[in-house]
């Protein structure tokens, strides 16, 4: 969950705070307030005297998203000495006391500030001040697009630039997505999409985001891979290390799979401790989730089960119930065994 925190500096501004951490809490988003000690009331968190800028650095660090109550000198000045890169810094929002506008500031895209921006205009009634080129120009910009797909991509700053200067600017940039990828995506304005990689022209540049490796190399493209599958898992006890990469690696070149798209591992609880398992998921730094038989069990009966895995191990199946169940939705994939090993894959319902 993403962690606001609200400081103010004066009286109207505490007031407005509290008001704003209301909304945003009815949004379901964790909200704290951080004010001087003399407008701290009751359990409300506070700075002694002297300590503004050392609090701001530590919320800086500590928060998604910084939402500072006073005036945009304030905030620049306090926040200097800490800021690092847009890909690691978090949403800084300024906002006037009175609640008239509200300024996306620092990270807008990567960070959120742009998207938050507007949910506090909304909820507020102020104006939203954002001057990113492709947000003003009302064009989806590469790492917005990126971004809602839990994607990545190469030279994150160098094409980040490149690409969105060219959409801001009108010139002509393609885009391929997958078809079955549409759905984490509204918005592809400013792109020429395409619906068959075949129909990209030479010279033109081109965005291709897909889990898939089919492509060929092209110069002109950016390969945004998302990271959206989930890999289920089922295996015999104490396979070898060796044994569970080579099924991975025959898994994906069958399915023309990119590794990089794994965002998660699930198998059921009794593997949590399986050696092969875990060397996986370090090995490739993906997160292992493991769930009781009773917890699969309604997603097994949707796939072939087995009477000796039922017998084992309390469900039918573990590689297609466990992918189902964790990413709610329906296996991509059909299973593929061998070595001893099972998986199966499911793209996740929603980021």
């Amino acid at each position: 969950m993403k962690r606001f925190v609200i400081i103010a500096l004066t009286a109207g501004g505490a007031k407005t705070a509290r008001q704003l951490q209301e909304h945003l809490q009815e949004q379901s988003y964790h909200t704290e307030v951080v004010l001087p000690q003399r407008l701290a009331q009751g359990k409300e968190n506070y700075y002694p005297k002297g300590e503004f800028t050392a609090t701001m650095h530590r919320l800086f660090k500590q928060y998604d998203c910084v939402i500072c109550i006073m005036a945009t000198g304030i905030v620049v000045r306090s926040l200097a000495a800490v800021i690092v890169d847009k890909t690691v810094d978090p949403a800084v929002i300024v906002m006037d006391e009175q609640a008239n506008s509200v300024i996306s500031l620092l990270s807008g895209h990567v960070g959120g500030a742009n998207q938050w921006t507007k949910l506090i205009a909304r909820l507020t009634g102020a104006t939203p001040v954002i001057t990113t080129a492709t947000d003003t120009e009302k064009v989806q910009s590469l790492d917005v697009l990126a971004k809602r797909v839990n994607g990545w991509y190469p030279n994150f700053k160098e094409n980040t630039k490149k690409i969105n200067r060219l959409l801001a600017e009108g010139n002509k940039v393609e885009l391929y997505i997958e078809p079955y990828l549409r759905h984490y995506v509204k918005q592809f304005d400013g792109f020429e999409v395409l619906t068959k990689i075949n129909e990209h022209q030479d010279g033109v540049p081109l965005v291709i985001v897909s889990d898939h490796s089919r492509f060929a190399k092209n110069k002109d493209a950016i390969h945004v891979i998302p990271r959206v599958n989930v890999l289920g898992i089922g295996c015999r006890r104490n396979i070898t290390n060796e044994m569970m990469q080579q099924t991975f690696a025959e898994f994906c070149a069958k399915h023309q799979l990119l590794w990089e798209s794994i965002v998660k591992i699930a198998s059921i609880d009794i593997k949590k401790n399986e050696p092969a398992i875990q060397y996986l998921a370090q090995v490739f730094n993906i997160q292992a989730e493991f769930y009781s038989a009773h917890e699969l069990q309604h997603a097994s009966i949707n796939y072939p089960e087995s009477a000796f895995v039922l017998k084992t191990v309390g469900v039918g199946n573990v590689a297609c119930a466990a992918a189902d169940y964790a990413s709610g939705e329906r296996n991509a994939t059909e299973r593929y065994a061998n070595h001893e090993v099972t998986i199966a894959l499911s793209r996740l319902h929603e980021i």
